[in-house]
């Protein structure tokens, strides 16, 4: 018999959601007081790329002192924390705006011959099938570990160990035993 009905949350997933309903706040708090103090957030500007901070990286920001943790986008996105979701959007876009002018003017180098730019794009399918080659195999490889469990893979082991013994010892020594 289950413990909750359906429709009931636990204690724990409760307070896990007011949890991140109250770090978004804090997110926002935060970086709109840094915007009106132009100030910057260290532990935010570690998740900058060249144009600044994404949402992505904002909901997934964590920072223990500043009792910050990280949010999924979907939860974000829930009807109880949309209002707050976008005023982060917002905030973001301002602290973003305040980026210092290295990372202002940074930008790749323009391409100057049309043979490049077949390269560069040519490349880039590359690089995109090798990505998408190298995210199949890894699929493939956890789903073989879901699959074979640590006592199957022990006992291919042993298979293994027993194969090279009697390659060692040759067909001459090789005893047939019945278990």
């Amino acid at each position: 018999m289950t413990r909750y009905s359906k429709g009931q949350t636990s204690e724990a997933k409760a307070k896990e959601k007011e949890e991140k309903s109250q770090s978004l706040l804090t997110k926002v708090l935060l970086i709109k007081g840094a915007n009106a103090a132009n100030k910057r957030i260290d532990s935010l500007d570690a998740l900058s790329s060249g144009r600044g901070v994404s949402f992505k990286a904002a909901l997934s920001w964590t920072d223990q002192a500043l009792n910050v943790v990280p949010c999924a986008y979907n939860t974000s996105q829930k009807p109880y924390n949309i209002e707050l979701s976008n005023n982060l959007k917002v905030e973001l876009v301002a602290y973003n705006s305040r980026l210092s002018p290295a990372h202002a003017t940074a930008s790749p180098p323009p391409i100057k011959k049309s043979s490049d730019k077949e390269k560069l794009v040519h490349l880039a399918l590359e690089c995109e099938h090798l990505k998408n080659a190298v995210a199949e195999i890894y699929r493939a490889y956890m789903q073989l570990l879901a699959r074979v469990d640590e006592k199957a893979r022990q006992d291919i082991r042993y298979q293994q160990v027993l194969k090279s013994h009697a390659r060692a010892m040759g067909k001459a020594n090789l005893v047939l035993v019945n278990t």
